[in-house]
């Protein structure tokens, strides 16, 4: 059993720390998009790279959108964490043009906020930001449009969310992944591996085997 994952915005490889603790002796390649230096990605990356194609795809909010993007219909299975097809317009333009003033202005004690408002404060040091990367994910959530990639997928997904995520809305993970194929976890903020990687690990394991028996 093999899981590729990938971070969402403002954060690095090792959100999946926790997670990965749970994963038992799956084999996990982790992929790090560079908005935080210190992460523990095994490689950074713009594509997929030499990523197995037999793999399972694990990807947490903006991380989602990236895999659909860069070629998910190639994994056997795909997994949400809080994730999406598109950002705006389900949120909207303006309050991401507002964080990327903010990254302009003050990097550190924009992304100190949002880090607190996603439930995970002090996730990194002030100085391992890297602001330019930071805009480049910006600009993402305002421009790529996963929707048509998502709807071609031939692999089966599972979508995790929380109803207390302030980033991705209820309202937002129901209008992209429909009422009926998510699967709520308790209050974890925007940073369920982070929170509960056990019991995220337990419905990713749970996923993989039944589309691996």
């Amino acid at each position: 059993m093999h899981f590729v994952l990938v971070h969402g915005w403002g954060f690095n490889a090792s959100i999946w720390t926790p997670l990965i603790a749970q994963l038992g002796n799956a084999q996990v390649t982790t992929v790090d998009l560079g908005f935080v230096d210190g992460g523990v990605g095994d490689f950074n990356s713009d594509d997929l790279g030499d990523c197995p194609d037999d793999a399972i795809a694990v990807g947490h909010s903006l991380g989602v959108l990236w895999l659909l993007k860069h070629g998910s219909d190639r994994f056997r299975g795909l997994v949400s964490c809080q994730g999406f097809d598109r950002y705006c317009p389900h949120v909207p333009k303006s309050r991401v043009t507002a964080l990327r003033r903010g990254i302009d202005r003050d990097p550190g004690g924009t992304i100190e906020a949002f880090w607190g408002s996603c439930g995970a404060p002090g996730f990194a040091p002030a100085a391992a930001l890297n602001a330019g990367r930071l805009r480049d994910g910006l600009d993402w959530l305002i421009q790529w449009d996963g929707q048509d990639a998502k709807k071609s997928l031939r692999c089966p997904v599972l979508s995790l969310a929380t109803r207390d995520d302030v980033v991705v809305p209820p309202a937002m993970s129901e209008a992209i992944w429909g009422k009926e194929n998510l699967v709520w976890l308790p209050d974890g903020g925007h940073v369920l591996p982070r929170k509960f990687p056990e019991l995220c690990a337990k419905h990713v394991i749970e996923f993989a085997n039944s589309i691996s028996s």
